[in-house]
């Protein structure tokens, strides 16, 4: 990943966080009002690797998702944990990629996680999801930068839908993937929306 967390806390101290816009991402919220996000109950578990200041963390929340939200830098996420807590969620400060849940989660949200990692290190990203997401659960990526060469540095790294597809082999099923109907308008790159389930087979 890129360094490791001083060098977040740095970006964040800086004020240097294109990647944050301050809200939820649009496309999330799209989602979430047409229902294709709700919680099958109040309480089932949603992981938010990478969450930043928890714009997406929070959201989910919002409607029933216990969600854990993971940081490297404190810097990012110290507003976010109170407002998580007290809706039933909770702030790591970890290594996203090291996680070890209590539980296995039912959602995966991913949001500009995975471009932050550098490319030789991406099959680290799919042992994760593996290891933390039950069978049958969704893994649902907002695929970003596609389009951006990988030989241009990060983060962001240039990403396609079959860089991430590449990484979560063999333990993930595609479902779907489509242009992003709501994306920020700021992006220079485009963004995929794709929705994966983790396999009962392994």
């Amino acid at each position: 990943m890129c360094p490791d967390a001083a060098s977040w806390s740095d970006r964040y101290l800086a004020g240097n966080t294109p990647w944050d816009h301050g809200a939820p991402h649009p496309e999330l919220e799209r989602l979430i009002e047409e229902g294709a996000l709700a919680p099958p109950r109040r309480g089932v578990r949603a992981l938010v690797p990478g969450c930043g200041r928890g714009h997406d963390a929070l959201a989910l929340a919002a409607v029933g998702w216990s969600v854990t939200a993971i940081d490297f830098a404190p810097e990012a996420s110290e507003g976010v944990g109170p407002a998580l807590a007290s809706q039933g969620g909770e702030v790591l400060l970890e290594d996203a990629l090291a996680h070890e849940p209590s539980a296995p989660y039912d959602l995966l949200w991913e949001h500009t996680f995975f471009c932050a990692i550098e490319p030789k290190l991406r099959p680290r990203y799919g042992e994760m999801a593996a290891r933390v997401l039950r069978p049958g659960a969704r893994l649902v990526a907002l695929v970003f930068p596609v389009g951006k060469g990988v030989e241009t540095g990060g983060p962001p790294w240039g990403t396609s839908l079959r860089d991430l597809e590449s990484a979560l082999a063999p333990g993930f099923l595609l479902r779907g993937s489509d242009e992003v109907l709501c994306p920020i308008a700021e992006r220079s790159w485009r963004e995929e929306l794709a929705v994966f389930e983790r396999s009962a087979l392994l």
